[in-house]
């Protein structure tokens, strides 16, 4: 390690899916903070308390590729010391598919137990849910959040499947909304897998009617013209590759313990999955 920033993760898919500025200066909140970021399974990185902290920069919801954030060098001004982070933008008129992306970055830096303020790259204070505590052990409260609503925990209610979560989640994708909708007359204790599920149906059901739809409509543009059903008929093997390409996703990221949400659909499976089971 130098005696500066040493980058611990960077990059635009985290499971941190709010605006968030926060130092961690003690092991078990930074497990917490890894665990939402990275879902459940891998072990935080290793770092030394003892001369260093975490600092960890998530810009949120972006809605194409082409977003990133830095944190910059550290400075002391009086008694704080300022963390500038910087977020970067995609050029103007960049041609980039519509892609929800969360860019991060989280790095180490030299252990300091006084008052911390993030800045943008100009100075200005970050307006942001996250505060930072100014003695190592006090717990960070937007952190402790988002490891419970945004990543699955191993103290959260058992899977009625009897099965482990991750595994029920991924299963729920398996067979598209098909298996959702098993999955989801089966669990009623865990809100992870019942989030799967609900996605399940709702996004990989929603993708696969708009595919079915795309192709049904093409053979009804052949009465019309070759040239409409041509473009029509590309367009549902473009919509099939989608609905593909989402389903492998969904799969990994639920069967690695991640809450990866679809855009529009994963918010409401997010919602009905919080609901009361009965």
């Amino acid at each position: 390690m130098t005696d500066g920033i040493d980058t611990l993760a960077q990059g635009d898919a985290s499971g941190i899916a709010d605006a968030e500025r926060t130092v961690v200066r003690d092991p078990q909140t930074w497990q917490a903070l890894w665990s939402a970021h990275a879902g459940v399974g891998p072990e935080a990185p290793a770092v030394d308390f003892a001369t260093r902290m975490v600092a960890a920069a998530f810009a949120g919801e972006r809605p194409t590729p082409g977003y990133a954030v830095e944190i910059l060098h550290p400075r002391r001004e009086g008694a704080s010391l300022v963390v500038p982070v910087s977020e970067v933008q995609p050029p103007r008129g960049m041609a980039a598919a519509q892609l929800i992306v969360t860019p991060f970055h989280i790095v180490t830096i030299p252990r300091f137990d006084g008052d911390v303020r993030f800045t943008d790259a100009a100075g200005s204070p970050f307006r942001g849910p996250s505060p930072t505590p100014a003695h190592p052990s006090t717990p960070l409260p937007s952190v402790v959040a988002s490891a419970r609503s945004q990543a699955t925990t191993a103290t959260e209610a058992p899977s009625s499947t009897g099965l482990e979560p991750n595994l029920a989640a991924a299963l729920a994708y398996l067979a598209g909304p098909f298996s959702g909708i098993l999955i989801l007359l089966v669990e009623r204790a865990n809100n992870f897998v019942r989030f799967h599920a609900w996605q399940s149906i709702l996004g990989l059901g929603g993708l696969g009617i708009l595919s079915a739809g795309t192709l049904v409509f093409s053979f009804l543009t052949l009465l019309l013209s070759p040239v409409a059903f041509t473009m029509m008929y590309r367009l549902s093997e473009i919509m099939a590759i989608v609905w593909l390409a989402v389903w492998l996703m969904c799969l990994i990221k639920a069967f690695s313990g991640a809450r990866w949400l679809m855009p529009i659909a994963g918010r409401y499976a997010d919602r009905l999955a919080a609901t009361e089971k009965h």
